[in-house]
């Protein structure tokens, strides 16, 4: 336990602001881009892009989580979502932790296929805790089964989108020499 525990906090100082950079992005992103699509999950592309790029760049396993965990802090205290704001913090933290065991189980971010799979991951645990949340208050299991079979489609591709365009963007990064840069600051 003792070396798990080491592996899952093992974070710098620089790789927490980082982080929580990132986390910050995500609730900014929330608020700023705001697109006319009525379509469950559109936003995803953009989360999930900024989930992957944070995972490729803090490559640890809980970095995601954290920043599921502090999106969903700040998401919940400036009011966003639409059912409140347990539900907004549960599936921020969602997103984060689904996107995380995800990574963690496939290894890295660096690969388009792991990329979209984060994300798709990711997008869909979000999905699904609105799910749960809505079956917990007591709406009718008819209504919610009625709109689940679209807004996962929809949200699995939002998120295959937001992951694979989170892979350019490392790539990108990569080219520019920015991790290089990251080592000499670490």
């Amino acid at each position: 336990m003792t070396k798990l525990r080491q592996r899952l906090f093992n974070f710098t100082t620089f790789e927490l602001i980082l982080l929580a950079l990132f986390a910050a992005l995500i609730v900014v992103t929330k608020i700023v881009l705001r697109l006319p699509i009525k379509m469950p999950g559109h936003s995803g592309v953009f989360w999930m892009a900024l989930i992957v790029v944070a995972g490729g760049i803090v490559p640890k396993p809980g970095a995601l989580t954290l920043v599921g965990l502090t999106s969903a802090i700040l998401a919940s205290f400036l009011g966003l979502g639409d059912q409140g704001p347990i539900e907004t913090f549960l599936s921020y933290l969602a997103l984060g932790a689904a996107a995380d065991v995800t990574a963690t189980f496939l290894r890295t971010v660096e690969h388009p296929v792991t990329a979209t799979l984060v994300g798709l991951v990711g997008n869909s645990a979000k999905m699904l805790v609105k799910l749960v949340v809505n079956v917990v208050m007591g709406i009718p299991a008819g209504f919610v089964a009625f709109g689940l079979l679209y807004s996962f489609i929809t949200n699995a591709i939002a998120g295959a989108i937001g992951g694979f365009l989170g892979w350019l963007v490392l790539v990108a990064l990569r080219r520019a020499g920015f991790f290089a840069y990251l080592e000499e600051k670490r």
